[in-house]
């Protein structure tokens, strides 16, 4: 299927994946989730059929961040992160976007999309951002296409108290309209 790349304004989509998934929740994933996963979620609206071409992710930190860390934490993440697509039942993974292999460093990021840098602006010590642009087309696909009853989440089971921001923005098109 070959896709118009002039959308009409009502087709492009930016969402940041939240803890409800439709926009509403909190998008900021610093919290601890160590004592039980925490989710954030990408679920189409209502008469929406998306198709996710992109995902941005942001780690705002303090100065310092090191590929073998997460964000300025000082160590690597013990479980790490994953990302699923799942069906509607939200058990049934129909794919492991992270390959079995959660994101546990920094580093770690650019094992799945390879745009990865981190970013600080100032001579002096100041807060650093590792920004990462995972295009899905670079993978040789159009997108991911999320049906109604359908999510793509983000799962966290570590502690993330210390980063200063962490969000996770999913970008594409309504393939609907």
């Amino acid at each position: 299927m070959t896709y118009n790349v002039y959308l009409k304004p009502q087709q492009g989509f930016w969402r940041y994946a939240d803890t409800v998934g439709n926009g509403t929740g909190t998008t900021n994933f610093n919290g601890d989730y160590s004592g039980a996963e925490e989710q954030a979620i990408l679920k189409p609206l209502a008469g929406q059929r998306l198709i996710v071409v992109r995902l941005i992710v942001m780690v705002a930190d303090t100065s310092g961040m090191q590929p073998d860390e997460y964000g300025n934490l000082g160590a690597a993440l013990g479980t790490g992160i994953e990302i699923k697509h799942f069906d509607a039942d939200g058990t049934t993974v129909l794919n492991d976007m992270t390959g079995g292999v959660p994101v546990t460093t920094n580093g770690d990021w650019g094992a799945l999309c390879y745009d990865v840098n981190r970013l600080a602006w100032g001579n002096s010590p100041t807060n650093e951002y590792l920004l990462v642009r995972w295009t899905f087309q670079r993978a040789g696909i159009e997108g991911i296409m999320l049906t109604p009853d359908q999510s793509i989440r983000v799962l966290f089971n570590d502690s993330l108290v210390g980063l200063l921001d962490h969000r996770f923005m999913f970008q594409g098109f309504d393939d609907n309209n």
